[in-house]
């Protein structure tokens, strides 16, 4: 039997002009494995090469943070960029993914708004004082058997923030192009805009925590302005040096949230002004089943559907994720309907997605369960592994130093007893 061509993945692409060698990326992802205080580590290296070492033609990094007032409502580990003094580690990161032939783009975030938090108790900032607060019926299905556990249930209702004033929003915008020239002295290849999952700049976005009668609230328009803003500072700034893209979940799937239709309107908004590409993921916190989807009907059912709608009304580049299904990724790029694919959790399943169907050896995959095992573990403030691969969280180690490490030791045993003991105690 005739093995399947997946050409098209790896057929070349510019965005701006920078030039990728193929059709995947890597999603950005948090993985707790910088400093805690926001400096690259021996590991955040070793975990960003190994991915480009796979084949990956595009890295995104975790999201950034732009700014320090954005930083102190930081309740993981993420990189920073918000002085000069993370420059040297970052452009050491950057090096090192150029050398295995990949491009890599800086995800800067201007905040998390209403889903962050201080450890002093400090209210976090947000367009209107409204808490967020996940429903049992939104999540996946994996995350259901902890409800009860304090992991999750710390994470199922935020506390109430304090609205955002027209200052801070304003003089956030100009340290957030600031760490934007930051990044082109790093050496990174773009700048992603980060607006997507219920943060801030999507919180702005969304009719269900905007709220604002003042220039950033009400309207479409005055919703949208402060994303537009940063995007015009930023392309002012940085446009003729290295492409700028957006990223931003395709719907918000809660009553009386941000629609496609409106996504799509704020889309074309951003690339007539003269971004680069369209990245797109879906949900929210409170929408977290859609955020990360279970199963790869989801992605047909949702996210293709949703990145053919962008499409429709875009000329530049979009990316889409969770198409970790070789057939289905050379399908939805061949018939257009993205033009490159993002892998997230697959990629922390397999670094060697890329290189195995390029190969021609998708038998040989690790294919992520979408067990969110990986997630679990960071509620718990632990770094991330796989359960389909042992090698996560270790890759700056000789692998033949861990003999006995094997799959599906994920949670530790005693987090994993305490926990069930707290959830037998919630429901009797």
């Amino acid at each position: 039997m005739e093995k399947p061509s997946f050409e098209t993945l790896f057929e070349p692409i510019k965005i701006g002009d920078i030039e990728l060698s193929n059709r995947l990326a890597m999603a950005p992802m948090d993985m707790l494995f910088s400093t805690h205080d926001g400096f690259v580590t021996e590991q955040s290296i070793a975990w960003y090469t190994r991915r480009a070492k796979g084949g990956f033609g595009l890295i995104i990094t975790e999201a950034i943070f732009a700014t320090k007032m954005s930083y102190q409502f930081n309740f993981y580990k993420n990189f920073c960029l918000y002085n000069d003094l993370y420059t040297s580690s970052l452009n050491t990161l950057v090096e090192a993914v150029h050398s295995f032939g990949a491009k890599i783009f800086a995800q800067l975030t201007i905040g998390l708004g209403r889903q962050g938090r201080s450890l002093d108790g400090t209210p976090a900032y947000a367009p209107s004082p409204i808490p967020y607060e996940v429903s049992a019926e939104m999540l996946p299905e994996t995350l259901k058997p902890m409800l009860g556990s304090p992991e999750l249930e710390k994470y199922m209702k935020g506390r109430t923030p304090r609205e955002m004033t027209v200052e801070e929003i304003q003089s956030e915008q100009e340290r957030y192009v600031e760490a934007c020239l930051r990044a082109i002295t790093a050496g990174f290849d773009g700048i992603e805009i980060h607006a997507p999952h219920g943060y801030l700049l999507h919180q702005f976005l969304s009719p269900r925590s905007n709220k604002r009668t003042d220039q950033y609230g009400g309207s479409l328009e005055n919703r949208m302005r402060f994303l537009v803003e940063i995007a015009e500072r930023t392309l002012e700034k940085v446009k003729n040096v290295i492409p700028v893209g957006v990223r931003m979940s395709a719907a918000e799937h809660m009553p009386g949230g941000l629609t496609l239709d409106e996504v799509k309107a704020v889309a074309k908004k951003l690339e007539d002004m003269g971004i680069s590409y369209f990245n797109i993921s879906d949900g929210c916190y409170e929408a977290l089943k859609y955020f990360l989807p279970e199963s790869i009907e989801h992605v047909k059912n949702h996210i293709l559907k949703e990145a053919a709608e962008l499409k429709s009304v875009l000329d530049i580049p979009i990316m889409t994720p969770s198409i970790n299904d070789p057939a289905l990724a050379e399908q939805a790029v061949r018939e257009g309907i993205t033009d490159i694919v993002e892998l997230g959790r697959q990629s922390i399943a397999d670094p060697d997605w890329p290189n195995k169907v390029k190969q021609g050896k998708t038998d040989e995959i690790r294919k992520c369960t979408r067990c969110l095992q990986c997630l679990m573990r960071m509620m718990s403030g632990l770094q991330p592994r796989c359960a389909v691969n042992p090698e996560v969280g270790f890759e700056r180690y000789d692998q033949t130093l861990f003999p006995k490490r094997r799959k599906g030791a994920v949670l530790p045993d005693s987090l994993v007893k305490w926990s069930l003991a707290q959830i037998m105690q919630v429901s009797k």
